[in-house]
């Protein structure tokens, strides 16, 4: 009986305990049942036309963190009546990693991954206390005065109280660019798509359902800086590979002007639209690609396009290599021809990996090596430095990142470590440190890198519940890369409510990571290149070389933006000292 007493006693203790709100950055994930932060507030600094986050954690019983409503103010300025937006309030979803991705240095257990909107289904869960994170993101319109501003999310329990937490956002005086300054690929087809939400794709004809949820998912990619690698508006019929004009600069507009993407890849296959595009259907392919490229000049966004063929993709032989050439050739004819460029991508290091398969030097325009690839070549005290030789040349190089591929090399220099904690070639695994996603914005113009691809938003292996499951992508010999491929989740009309792509933490970090990157050329194009990499390398001086500590990064950050409004005020005097002597 007395046993039974002090459960009850307990049980009511822990009911009765107070619900307790807490702050964090956007780059600390937030365990189930951890201790919370115990920060009260928050201060986030961001430019006009910049997204910055914020998690705000609901601490509590699942009775009491059950049906919470929640809701953000506008957010105002603290001298006038100007009020900003109110920020996007995201629940944080938790995924388990059940078997731990190679070389990873977190533990397994849950995680927080996707950031659900509020009108689709909670997760449940059970325990005595646990923590419900919210992500806030806060956007900057380009009308933004400078200057302090304050916000509140409100949340009202079940029981009727209501929790106000407050933070501030100090605005810069400068604009990140409306495009992107780093180009990147980020592959998300059609089909998978339509698969993933259990919709029919037949005939290469979407249906007004899919075709809705394809302009989500670009729109999506593009709201977090990034560009999907194709668009379905701007593909030839099927059959013919004739081109609907109208149609294909209606979503030209659309993806380049309005979503303001950095890049997009013109549609063209080895069998598609086209047999045989190398071969007796030469001459109509060739035609094709020009009219397409003649759309693009026409709304001033020829710069923007590549061609990216996945066939062709990480060529591993010298008959793949040979490939590759023939359809550089093709592509050099074009120019010649039709007075048009489409540069060439191809997922490869300059530096074959037999010297036998030949060079692909004049066929290929845009090279992309892994990040391992990248530290090997220009970081290694071997590497042959042939990144540099080809961006010499007139090439662009982009880079990538897929599974956990860390050269010999590096292993043998760091005396094959069990696990991965800092310095490595960055990997993009949910059981890898935020900052293996976010620094790459810091390492990228190190080397004069100017692009970022990956291969895939929606992968997941056969059977994997990608809402429960972070083991999306396995290998023969059972390994298992934890959300490798996967930072979008489907929600679903059977099971969620509605269709809808839900970002990722992952994703977010990606798109700081591009800021970042924004940050960097602003600061060169204002002559604080020197100062830039002097803050860069308190923390990331190379692929091989950077530490992981988020408060390094956000306080270069800091000064960094800093620099850059001064300078900015600068030359905003300047010109008008200029303009009153005149």
């Amino acid at each position: 009986m007395n046993t039974l007493l002090l459960f009850i006693t307990l049980a009511a203790q822990a009911t009765a305990q107070p619900v307790k709100v807490s702050f964090c950055d956007g780059m600390t994930r937030i365990s189930r049942d951890g201790t919370p932060p115990t920060a009260q507030t928050h201060t986030l600094h961001a430019a006009r036309g910049e997204w910055e986050p914020l998690q705000i954690i609901v601490t509590g019983t699942p009775e009491q963190l059950k049906n919470i409503a929640v809701g953000a103010t506008g957010i105002a300025k603290t001298d006038s009546e100007a009020l900003l937006p109110a920020p996007k309030v995201l629940r944080e979803h938790y995924v388990r990693v059940a078997k731990p991705t190679p070389m990873a240095p977190l533990p397994l257990g849950d995680y927080p991954d996707a950031l659900v909107p509020l009108d689709l289904p909670a997760q449940e869960f059970s325990g005595d206390i646990i923590n419900q994170p919210f992500w806030i993101d806060l956007f900057v319109p380009y009308t933004a005065a400078p200057g302090a501003y304050f916000g509140e999310v409100h949340f009202k329990l079940a029981d009727g109280s209501v929790h106000i937490a407050s933070y501030t956002l100090n605005v810069w005086d400068f604009d990140l660019p409306v495009v992107p300054k780093l180009r990147t690929s980020i592959m998300t087809t059609v089909r998978r798509i339509a698969e993933v939400h259990g919709l029919e794709y037949k005939d290469n004809t979407p249906s007004l359902t899919h075709l809705g949820l394809l302009n989500a998912y670009y729109d999506l990619l593009a709201e977090h800086r990034l560009s999907v690698d194709q668009i379905h508006g701007s593909y030839p019929d099927a059959s013919t590979g004739k081109l609907d004009e109208d149609k294909v600069e209606r979503a030209l507009r659309k993806h380049l002007l309005h979503r303001h993407c950095s890049t997009i890849g013109l549609p063209i296959w080895p069998e598609w639209p086209f047999n045989d595009p190398l071969g007796k259907d030469r001459t109509a392919a060739m035609s094709y690609v020009a009219q397409w490229m003649k759309l693009l000049a026409k709304i001033r966004c020829e710069s923007r396009v590549y061609v990216i063929m996945g066939d062709l993709d990480e060529p591993n032989n010298a008959d793949a290599y040979a490939n590759v050439r023939k359809w550089g050739e093709f592509f050099n004819e074009v120019e010649k021809t039709h007075g048009v460029r489409v540069p060439l991508l191809i997922t490869e290091q300059p530096t074959p990996e037999k010297a036998a398969w030949g060079a692909l030097n004049g066929a290929v325009d845009i090279w992309v090596p892994h990040f391992s690839a990248v530290w090997k070549d220009m970081e290694w005290a071997g590497g042959k430095h042939d990144i540099a030789m080809r961006r010499q040349a007139g090439d662009e190089v982009w880079a990538y990142a897929a599974l956990v591929q860390m050269p010999d090399e590096w292993e043998n220099l760091h005396g094959k470590p069990k696990q991965l904690t800092s310095s490595f070639p960055p990997v993009w695994a949910l059981d890898y440190p935020a900052m293996a996603h976010r620094v790459i914005g810091w390492l990228l113009p190190k080397h004069g890198i100017t692009g970022l691809t990956y291969w895939d938003t929606l992968f997941a292996a056969e059977g994997v519940d990608v809402w429960q499951d972070a083991g999306t992508f396995k290998t023969a010999d059972d390994a298992v890369y934890n959300g490798d491929g996967s930072f979008i989740y489907p929600a679903t009309e059977k099971r969620h409510g509605r269709h809808a792509p839900v970002a990722s933490i992952r994703l977010k970090w990606l798109r700081e990571a591009v800021e970042d990157y924004d940050y960097l050329m602003l600061a060169r194009q204002l002559g604080l290149d020197e100062d830039a990499q002097r803050l860069a390398a308190s923390f990331a001086r190379g692929f091989g070389d950077w530490d992981n500590n988020p408060g390094s990064l956000m306080e270069a950050r800091l000064q960094l933006g800093t620099l850059i409004e001064t300078a900015h005020h600068r030359k905003q005097t300047a010109a008008l000292g200029k303009g009153g002597a005149q």
